[in-house]
């Protein structure tokens, strides 16, 4: 799926990543979506479970999402760029896309990134922010990723989406929170608020430090083989980086050797297993 948002729907998020912060005479900004397969999601479990494994969501719905993602988004990018236009493309979603902003998870427990392809994806049209704070799309549900394209040239926008609403937590009990293993993602009225195209979204304020627990595997229900206790209260990064000397060997190789770059997070349970998609004729 592709959409297009001009950069004035972006004028509420934080200055330091909006598109004009990057290219000041930015227009528009390309949000591209790729869908998981279902069957990569609904396969994913722990490795004891019988028919369950966590491999294919690892690879196919993360590692070759993300490189296949950068890949469109590169010759995009350049075919704009031979026609005049100037673009700016940035990874998708994993580590390196923290860098700028690292220092801010020790002090806020939110990892901030260059740039929201999530939140460009709603401004485009794709989709709008459930309550786990991912973007649910009308076709696919949560089980998309995204990229996106920062670019001046002169582009029409899509309306952003006006359908039924997709996050009903009225339906699913805030399944999101029940099933995470860490219990990152908060309960209402705990939350975030950010508003994009005139529309206001209330979503999770989590806690990316205890999530990262279940995206290492350092914990049960996560996928891995270990399991670490999370010290009570708000994340804390010098505990996280304690407990991944502690991450079963098995899993501790397998992520230094992959991570990122050919399988992604371990958990994804608020992606994968996020009803949303039964809920839009409710």
């Amino acid at each position: 799926m592709v959409g297009v948002a001009p950069v004035k729907r972006f004028e509420k998020a934080p200055k330091e990543t909006q598109p004009t912060h990057y290219m000041p005479n930015a227009t528009s900004v390309i949000s591209i979506a790729l869908h998981i397969p279902n069957g990569v999601c609904d396969v994913w479990g722990e490795y004891t479970e019988p028919g369950k494994t966590a491999g294919p969501y690892l690879f196919y719905g993360y590692g070759l999402q993300n490189l296949e993602l950068a890949r469109i988004a590169n010759l995009a990018a350049k075919k704009l760029e031979y026609k005049g236009y100037k673009s700016i493309i940035f990874p998708p979603t994993w580590a390196v896309s923290w860098y700028r902003f690292f220092e801010r998870l020790p002090t806020e427990g939110i990892l901030f990134g260059d740039f929201s392809h999530r939140h460009a994806a709603v401004a485009a049209g794709l989709g709008e922010i459930g309550w786990h704070g991912l973007c649910i799309t009308p076709e696919f549900g949560t089980r998309v990723r995204f990229n996106s394209i920062i670019t001046d040239a002169p582009l029409a926008p899509d309306p952003v989406y006006e359908g039924p609403s997709l996050c009903r937590p009225e339906l699913c009990k805030l399944k999101c929170v029940r099933i995470c293993p860490t219990n990152a993602i908060s309960t209402p009225p705990k939350s975030l608020k950010c508003t994009i195209g005139g529309r206001v979204f209330e979503y999770s304020k989590t806690d990316h430090v205890r999530c990262m627990y279940a995206i290492l595997a350092l914990v049960k229900g996560s996928g891995g083989r270990g399991h670490v206790d999370i010290p009570p209260g708000p994340g804390n990064l010098e505990r996280l980086l304690e407990a991944r000397e502690q991450q079963n060997p098995l899993d501790r190789h397998f992520m230094d050797f992959s991570y990122g770059f050919i399988t992604g997070d371990f958990c994804g349970k608020c992606l994968h297993q996020c009803p949303a998609p039964k809920f839009k004729e409710a």
